[in-house]
């Protein structure tokens, strides 16, 4: 009774603090030795139909908070929840997995509760965690059985990020994860103090950027475009997508804000799989001189019309490299701000032999040129114009 009597004024508690926001739809309870008899009274209070994000962090719930949150009726617009650091077990994830209440969830973060694979296998199973974008089960011991049940889940087609850190997964578990198919929107798996050698951490490393290039890949009236624009990409990364069986007629890649060093830079250019490419953009990576004169003498790349390599570190000599290649002859727009190259470097632009069709950047002396030319055409044609009038003339004679 006297339990029950500490929140016999849960409403008058949410609206006096605890880290509620103004607009009533952040609550953040934690570290404050609330129990599950605090859980039911507040989830039973219709103060919270706005909320949209509840954290309960390390206080002492067990699945009956679980069950107590699966069944309210005022839980419909909640986004996020967090419960790390309790003892929810599998039989309160059985709960919120098995409940129709939560229609709004997109993040669920449940780490260190004593779930175990058994916790994993209801995650797996339900049909209402179709809407979740976030996932968190590190530190719930798992195991390759948990996260082999997670790898055949069918109805977690929106998951972008799922967090299975220090759950003493082995090779074989990351291995069997790595081939499934059930994930078309994962961007991230983090599996950090577990127990992988470089044989599981490769086969995740080879499953993420599968699926990343996957998710890129648009096909426009031009042809395939993919957008790999700012995911972290490396030069491990750029063996697979050199080596992508699915990219046909391939003609935009997008590789901007990424880590790419000029290793990376040899193995796309040197891939059969760019033979189509017109456009390149590898802004703000770690390209340098080395990369940029991969570019330009690639046999596959030399269909390129657009080129952006800015904010990296090519100097003089790899935009001397672009300058002196015959196969960088039909690139029309090329962007190189933000690099380390001089003047004198830009210059040679304007002088290339190759770079007649180079539109931008421009260049006002080639401009000067090519006006004095139509100049001396309009002269020719007007002399021609005299001659006929002339010979008007003696025939009229």
């Amino acid at each position: 009774m006297a339990t029950r009597n500490r929140y016999y004024n849960i409403e008058g508690t949410i609206r006096s603090g605890f880290k509620l926001s103004r607009d009533y739809e952040t609550l953040d309870f934690s570290f404050i030795k609330l129990n599950d008899d605090g859980v039911r009274a507040l989830v039973g209070s219709r103060s919270i139909k706005q909320l949209k994000r509840l954290t309960i962090n390390n206080n002492k719930l067990t699945q009956e908070s679980g069950l107590a949150i699966a069944e309210s009726k005022w839980l419909e617009n909640l986004q996020s929840l967090k419960l790390y650091r309790n003892k929810i077990g599998h039989e309160g994830l059985k709960a919120l997995a098995e409940s129709d209440k939560l229609p709004s969830l997109k993040s669920l973060r449940l780490a260190h509760n004593q779930i175990g694979p058994e916790g994993a296998k209801f995650v797996a199973e339900s049909k209402n965690f179709g809407g979740l974008t976030s996932l968190g089960l590190s530190e719930n011991n798992l195991g390759d059985e948990g996260i082999k049940y997670l790898a055949g889940a069918q109805n977690l087609k929106e998951l972008e990020i799922l967090d299975l850190r220090n759950n003493n997964i082995t090779d074989d578990g990351a291995t069997a994860f790595s081939t499934c198919t059930n994930f078309p929107n994962i961007q991230k798996v983090e599996l950090s103090d577990n127990k992988l050698t470089e044989v599981g951490e490769n086969a995740m490393k080879s499953f993420l950027i599968l699926n990343l290039i996957h998710k890129g890949i648009k096909v426009s009236d031009e042809g395939m475009i993919c957008d790999l624009s700012n995911l972290g990409i490396g030069d491990l990364e750029c063996d697979y997508i050199a080596n992508y069986e699915g990219f046909d007629n391939l003609k935009h890649l997008y590789l901007e804000l990424n880590k790419i060093t000029d290793v990376g830079i040899q193995k796309i250019s040197d891939s059969e799989k760019m033979k189509d490419l017109t456009l390149l953009s590898l802004d703000r990576n770690k390209i340098g001189d080395k990369g940029v004169k991969n570019i330009a003498t690639s046999s596959y790349l030399n269909g390129l019309t657009h080129l952006m390599i800015e904010y990296n570190d090519i100097t003089d000599d790899g935009i001397n490299s672009i300058s002196s290649s015959e196969n960088m002859s039909n690139l029309v727009r090329l962007y190189i701000d933000g690099n380390l190259h001089t003047d004198d470097g830009f210059d040679t632009l304007g002088n290339s032999e190759y770079l007649k069709q180079l539109e931008y950047p421009e260049f006002e002396r080639d401009e000067v040129e090519i006006e004095m030319v139509d100049e001396e055409e309009e002269f020719e044609d007007i002399e021609i114009e005299d001659v006929e009038e002339e010979e008007i003339l003696e025939d009229d004679e």
